[in-house]
This record gives structure tokens, C-alpha cells and sequence, in this order.
């Protein structure tokens, strides 16, 4: 009876530990629905002939098929088609630029869809908390969208009713402090090409001062 009434007491404190996340991308992989569950792929910096300009690229198989995808001069290529920047539907409040994927972008597919990555190579401080994140829709008509860039990544894109879903991240504050307690995740689609918010709220609290990855998970 003593043994089964400490694992009864027990119970809470496990349930807490296990929403315990040391980053966004381990939170955003135990999301149902998650779009791309394939490893990423880095573009390699690359001569482009007859230009001084300097291509990022990368050419192999994911999802079955083969796959190339190229970035230059404000130009997205994907297997061979090209995608400008300002044709991006970019969230409100965010805005597009060439300069926002480059050295150190990376690339997922999935089965219609595909999204790079990548952090501006002039950010600094807590800049480097912002992520550029390019979801591409791979229809004969290239559809683009740039999701919110706080604390982004392709591997919180998942399919929700069939639609892609993601979050937008926001901080939270109390007391009128100037450090941020946690942030809310609050649920974003893309529904006709617009974005709509998704119904759902969520919010995190960070356990380290001074710490704004690792967090537990409210209910």
C-alpha cells in the first residue's frame, strides 16, 4: 500500500517533467500531423557561371523522386522552377528578403510540399532567435508562403484538416518585467492561400532565467 500511494503521488510530478522541452524543434516533433518528418538537407555554397554571385544548392532523392533546389539573387529554384521572393505571401507583420536564406539554409520535402530554412547571416543577439522559414506548396503554380519567424522551424509545419498548420510564437511577460516568463503558440492556417487563425492556444513557461529554450509545456 506505502509503494502504490508514493507512485499515486508520484503521478503529478512525472506528468509535469514529461512537457520539459530543451527547444522548439522538440516540442514541435510531438505534434500530430507533422508534415515533414524527413532529415533536413544543407545547401552547399557553388559557382554560378558568368555571375560573381555566389548560389546555394542542393540535388539528391527525398520522398522517392529526385529533388535540386537552388537559391540566388532573390530567386528560390525548385526542381527547375523558379520562385521570386516578392511573389512570398509573408504573415502580417513579416516581410520578405533575398538575404533572408543563404549560407546555412536548409531544405525538407514531403509528398507536394517542400520548406527551407535559414537565419539571415547579419543577424545577431536575439536576433538569432528569429528564423526565416519558406513553406512551398509544389503545384504547377508555385505557391510560397513565409511563415512568423520567432522561433521557427519547418518541423512545426503539419497538416490539420488538410491544411498546413503552424504556430505563431509569441512572448509572454508578468509583472511588468522586461525578460519574458514563456511564450504562447498560438495555431495559424493556410486556407485559401490566406492565413486563419486555427482555434488553438497554448502556452509555455521557461524554467531557467535567462533561458528562452528550454520550457514546460502548460495544459
Amino acid at each position: 500500500m506505502k509503494r502504490l500511494a508514493w507512485m499515486v503521488l508520484c503521478l503529478p510530478f512525472a506528468a509535469r517533467a514529461d512537457k520539459l522541452f530543451d527547444g522548439y524543434e522538440a516540442y514541435y516533433s510531438t505534434l500530430p500531423g507533422q508534415l515533414f518528418r524527413g532529415g533536413s538537407h544543407g545547401l552547399a555554397p557553388f559557382g554560378s557561371e558568368g555571375s560573381e554571385a555566389v548560389v546555394y544548392g542542393w540535388t539528391g532523392r527525398d520522398v522517392g523522386r529526385p529533388h535540386a533546389v537552388e537559391l540566388h539573387d532573390g530567386w528560390i529554384k525548385i526542381d527547375g522552377k523558379a520562385l521570386r521572393m516578392r511573389s512570398v505571401k509573408a504573415f502580417p507583420g513579416e516581410v520578405t528578403n533575398a538575404e533572408d536564406l543563404g549560407r546555412g539554409a536548409e531544405a525538407y520535402f514531403a509528398d507536394g510540399w517542400a520548406c527551407i530554412e535559414g537565419t539571415p547571416p547579419s543577424a545577431s543577439g536575439t536576433a538569432v532567435r528569429h528564423k526565416s522559414v519558406y513553406l512551398i506548396q509544389l503545384s504547377k503554380q508555385r505557391q510560397a508562403w513565409k511563415l512568423p519567424t520567432l522561433f521557427a522551424s519547418c518541423l512545426g509545419v503539419r497538416m490539420k484538416a488538410g491544411l498546413p498548420a503552424f504556430d505563431k510564437v509569441q512572448y509572454r511577460y508578468q509583472d511588468g518585467n522586461d525578460e519574458p516568463a514563456g511564450v504562447t503558440f498560438t495555431e495559424y492556417a493556410i486556407k485559401g492561400g490566406m492565413y486563419v487563425e486555427a482555434g488553438s492556444v497554448r502556452s509555455a513557461a521557461f524554467v531557467e532565467a535567462g533561458n528562452v529554450y528550454k520550457f514546460t509545456l502548460g495544459s
